[in-house]
């Protein structure tokens, strides 16, 4: 039943925007033939496809070899690309950045630092073959991050022991962005540009595709703008409180292929 009932079925969607993660993977982070199915459906209709991750490209590459986006939103809406096209970016300057983990650095009782590069994932930690989902950060490269860097960054994230000292952290520099995941001690900066709807709304602006005419789907707070203002918003029963409110549906869980029976049962 739609919450907010802005449209009903068979509605003229032309572009879904889906987040990967606790909504369109499962818990073991794999893709049904199902849902792949289902996509492939989406494609033959003329519907564009956009993933929109807090995940790099590299780290995400063995869902889009199942299930290929024609626009993928990575670090969670710091860049868009549609193939070698460059239709959105928002980055860390330098000075930013490096500043922003020095003063991580100082925080106490942080715990591992990450930081996505153009060409390079950062860590404190070292790549581990055995522990689940290292296999999609074979790229990572260990760091104490006692030096600087001459790169930008797309975010940085760390486990942070209290939000709120994060959240004052964030706010000593202009140019950046805090937020938490649910269920996690994590928070990632990032520009204060780098949005998932801001990376929608370029998508929107590049291709002609209105608002009114995208579904998005999300199960976590950096989804809930988008499902707010896309024409229609598709949580999955297992998302946050706030994710929920702000959507129009509420769908199956992502075990249980939610994304892609919503989609077959309302718009195939």
């Amino acid at each position: 039943m739609p919450q907010h009932g802005r449209k009903g079925d068979n509605m003229p969607v032309k572009m879904i925007v889906t987040d990967l993660d606790e909504t369109l993977l499962r818990r073991d982070k794999s893709i049904s033939d199902y849902t792949a199915g289902i996509f492939e459906r989406c494609r033959e209709k003329g519907i564009l496809v956009v993933f929109a991750t807090a995940r790099s490209e590299k780290a995400s590459e063995r869902f889009t070899s199942v299930i290929a986006p024609d626009i993928f939103i990575s670090n969670g809406g710091a860049l868009v690309r549609r193939e070698e096209e460059t239709l959105f970016r928002r980055a860390l300057s330098p000075a930013t950045a490096n500043a922003l983990i020095s003063q991580c650095l100082k925080t106490p009782d942080i715990g591992h630092i990450t930081a996505e590069t153009d060409n390079a994932y950062f860590a404190t930690y070292k790549f581990d073959e055995n522990i689940s989902g290292s296999q999609d950060y074979p790229h990572l490269i260990y760091s104490d991050f006692s030096h600087e860097f001459d790169c930008e960054f797309y975010k940085v994230t760390v486990e942070f022991p209290d939000w709120q000292l994060a959240q004052k952290l964030a706010a000593a520099f202009p140019e950046v962005g805090v937020l938490s995941f649910s269920g996690e001690s994590w928070v990632r900066f990032a520009h204060r540009d780098a949005t998932k709807m801001n990376a929608v709304r370029a998508v929107s602006t590049k291709l002609g595709i209105p608002f009114q005419d995208i579904a998005a789907f999300g199960d976590d707070f950096n989804d809930v703008e988008m499902l707010q203002n896309c024409g229609c918003g598709v949580a999955v029963s297992n998302a946050v409180d706030e994710a929920k409110a702000a959507a129009d549906y509420i769908c199956d869980s992502n075990e249980k292929d939610g994304v892609a029976k919503w989609i077959e049962e309302h718009l195939l």
